[in-house]
């Protein structure tokens, strides 16, 4: 089984139909890396509004933060990426 955290970072990010992105790093804004730590940074394009902030690693947590917002295209062009990796 590969590691869902590896995997979110090793990508450049996803983008759906509407111009929202979604990518993920090892830091916040303002901080330094710390190990095992995911952040999740989402831009929705020229709309006003997006996402910075520190997620678990796991694929249920990553689901549920864009979910919860409505961002279900992310969420699946994720999670059908994760699937070829696994």
């Amino acid at each position: 089984m590969k590691d869902f955290r590896a995997f979110l970072l090793s990508r450049t990010g996803w983008q759906d139909g509407k111009g929202n992105t979604v990518v993920f790093s090892d830091r916040g804004l303002f901080s330094e890396p710390k190990e095992g730590e995911l952040w999740l940074f989402m831009d929705e394009g020229l709309r006003c509004g997006g996402m910075n902030r520190p997620v678990d690693p796991t694929e249920e947590a990553v689901r549920e933060a864009l979910c919860g917002v409505g961002k279900n295209e992310l969420w699946r062009a994720i999670e059908a990426d994760w699937n070829k990796e696994v």
